[in-house]
């Protein structure tokens, strides 16, 4: 009886409500992509995840690595991260190097152009005990999820592959896992971010929906339980190299109240 007492909690309580539309396909991420279109060179990449409000759909595509046309494709002088968001009909492509001395990553780029390829496909819907069983038991079963949530007084609808998940393997424990999702797509303060998602789930509770974010950091990180000689030498290199700053992935947004679903394509 404590069981399906729990069982119907989470059912109610962490599986999402009629808020989510199960009775609606959902865009197929094995076979949606974007062509990016320009006058002299296109390229097609793969939608990695998506995020959508009332009137915004923002699609994540493919990081790749700096490359050039031709013989020797990794030739290229820089060796930066390159990827593409779209948000409605505005792109923004985004270059990272381990370091640099650019103000910001993200850049709108009017000049090109873009066509969608969306397909949405029905789903199955997994609950609690479906998931662990499918990890726990190595079948093989790709597994998605929908996660709803409110940030900035603006309700989203995130739909990402879940490609990493931690799992008990002790069988007298707590059954829970963790799945952790990225790049995913992030609107911090009407700006387009972006990084990775991770959520607690255990049969009893629920934890924070947390995301941490790219950003511009200083060049040395600057822990306070570190040598006294180290920390101070670090402060001054970082004031003296203020020009000059570090991509990284280290701004985390906590939420406390979201709701998700776990499916699979039919």
């Amino acid at each position: 009886m404590k069981r399906l007492f729990i069982y119907t909690f989470l059912l109610i309580t962490l599986w999402g409500s009629n808020s989510f539309s199960e009775d609606l396909p959902k865009i197929n991420l094995n076979k949606s992509f974007i062509n990016f279109i320009t006058k002299e060179n296109s390229w097609r990449t793969n939608i990695q995840s998506s995020l959508t409000t009332e009137n915004k759909k923002i699609y994540l595509v493919k990081e790749i690595r700096a490359e050039t046309l031709g013989e020797h494709p990794f030739s290229h002088h820089g060796r930066y991260e390159f990827l593409g968001i779209t948000e409605n009909d505005k792109i923004h492509l985004i270059r990272t190097s381990s370091t640099d001395g650019m103000k910001k990553n993200i850049q709108s780029n009017s000049s090109l152009r873009n066509k969608k390829n969306i397909v949405e496909s029905n789903v199955n819907f997994l609950n609690f005990e479906e998931v662990h069983e499918i990890l726990s038991s190595g079948k093989i079963k790709k597994i998605y999820s929908e996660i709803e949530y409110e940030y900035e007084g603006i309700k989203y609808n995130l739909i990402a592959k879940c490609d990493y998940i931690n799992y008990n393997t002790d069988k007298n424990g707590t059954k829970y896992f963790q799945p952790i999702m990225g790049y995913v797509p992030f609107v911090h303060k009407n700006q387009i971010r972006y990084g990775y998602v991770a959520l607690y789930i255990s049969e009893k509770k629920k934890g924070h929906l947390e995301f941490i974010l790219n950003e511009k950091t200083s060049i040395f990180n600057v822990d306070p339980g570190q040598n006294v000689i180290k920390l101070y030498t670090k402060k001054i290199l970082n004031t003296l190299l203020f020009f000059y700053k570090k991509n990284d992935f280290t701004k985390v947004i906590s939420i406390k109240e979201s709701k998700i679903n776990f499916f699979s394509y039919i």
